[in-house]
């Protein structure tokens, strides 16, 4: 149905399914177009909540501004944006950190497999995101709480569910 609404097969690929929303990638050749795509979704009852331009790269964002915002993106199971702004941080960081980073981003990478019904790719990833994660001391020193917990339940019972992290306050 959406691709016929935005007028093409090949205007919209990447779907991914959330508790509250659809995400996916809309292909336009230029502004015009773009806004011509977004016209024609809302005319069908659908609500735009962020439209993000993939033809060039990201701001820069400084570390704690992209770990609040890639947690709360996470958090809002817009799992592939979560993605896109920790790798900004993960290509700068060493270390434990480093490592933690990249077990997150692994997360939600691993999430947007599952919001494809793609549920093995999903464990599969989501075992190199606990090996990423360590002794958690990386996790720690970024202060979220429960993401490996989190992995440690979905992989011993070969139950994928999606969950929420939490960045600590305290230190």
């Amino acid at each position: 149905m959406i691709r016929t609404t935005l007028g093409s097969k090949e205007s919209a690929s990447h779907f991914r399914i959330s508790t509250d929303a659809l995400e996916f990638n809309v292909f336009a050749n230029n502004s015009d177009e773009l806004g011509e795509r977004q016209r024609r979704l809302r005319e069908e009852g659908f609500e735009i909540l962020s439209t993000k331009l993939l033809d060039r790269p990201p701001a820069p964002i400084d570390r704690e501004d992209a770990l609040k915002e890639g947690v709360d993106l996470f958090n809002e199971e817009r799992y592939w944006e979560s993605h896109e702004v920790l790798e900004q941080i993960w290509s700068a960081s060493k270390g434990a950190e480093r490592d933690a980073l990249q077990c997150l981003i692994l997360t939600a990478a691993a999430f947007v497999h599952y919001q494809k019904n793609e549920p093995e790719i999903c464990l599969s990833v989501l075992k190199r995101a606990r090996a990423k994660a360590g002794d958690g001391t990386g996790i720690e020193l970024l202060k979220l709480n429960g993401l490996r917990e989190n992995l440690e339940s979905i992989l011993s019972t070969d139950n994928i569910r999606l969950f929420k992290l939490k960045i600590r306050l305290d230190q």
